[in-house]
């Protein structure tokens, strides 16, 4: 059976993803306006959706009580072709620049980079006597 909680890592990842798509949405709203903020936050969207996609899909193929399906295991390569259709229709819908959806894209791996990074220094922090 699985567990339906989130994992405390998984918790900080989402939390850390969430702020930044909220300090890039403000500076992007601050330095070029609200329709770039609004490509960058479409952008964070589609990169919050596919953190959470991998995390579906991590545990729907992982060894377990239940059935798996081949299908599931295809999404993996299908989610990055998902990026790039939400990136290039939020380009072309809103008619922003393609880097402010970009750095959108980008929202959950500066998350997963800063949780690499916080989980290193506590790790020093711990061995240290």
């Amino acid at each position: 059976m699985i567990n339906k909680r989130l994992h405390p890592d998984l918790r900080r990842l989402y939390a850390l993803t969430a702020l930044f798509t909220l300090l890039g949405f403000v500076s992007y709203f601050h330095a070029a306006g609200g329709r770039e903020a609004l490509g960058f936050l479409c952008g964070a969207l589609g990169s919050f959706g596919n953190l959470w996609l991998f995390g579906w899909l991590a545990r729907s193929i992982a060894p377990g009580e239940r059935q798996q399906k081949p299908w599931q295991s295809s999404l993996f390569i299908g989610r990055y072709l998902g990026l790039f259709l939400v990136g290039y229709a939020t380009v072309k819908a809103l008619d922003v620049t393609p880097l402010a959806v970009l750095f959108g894209l980008l929202a959950s791996t500066a998350a997963a980079l800063t949780a690499s990074i916080l989980d290193l220094l506590r790790a020093l922090r711990g061995a240290r006597p």
